[in-house]
């Protein structure tokens, strides 16, 4: 912010910092997908911005690019991505699918986790 005497003053970010969005894909898509191999190539096809595998394998720590190639492969005798790399992945992607599709598998909702979580805290 600008005076006309010139003096400058900071302006606090108030609210806290903001994210990066993330797409949540309706609970409908993550239901018709068949194994973890579709919710990870689905999650590939809608990743944001399109990078390339090279670049998220740079940009994760812990993953090869030659790895990369075969976590979003068709073929399925092809190794599988590592749950404890879901999370990195999917912030470089800009969307939740995996996360989406492993929650769907347990039957666990985001509704239930807060109660379970507050239910600990009391």
């Amino acid at each position: 912010m600008k005076f006309a005497d010139d003096r400058t003053l900071p302006l606090p970010l108030l609210g806290g910092v903001v994210e990066r969005q993330r797409l949540v894909v309706p609970p409908e898509v993550v239901m018709g997908l068949k194994s973890w191999r579709h919710a990870c190539r689905l999650a590939w096809r809608l990743r944001h911005p399109r990078i390339t595998q090279r670049t998220l394998a740079e940009l994760v720590p812990g993953l090869y690019q030659s790895h990369v190639s075969d976590y979003f492969a068709v073929r399925t005798d092809r190794r599988e991505l590592p749950a404890k790399h879901v999370g990195p992945v999917e912030a470089v992607l800009g969307n939740t699918v995996m996360s989406q599709w492993l929650a769907q598998q347990s039957k666990l909702t985001v509704l239930e986790e807060m109660q379970v979580a507050r239910r600990r805290v009391a």
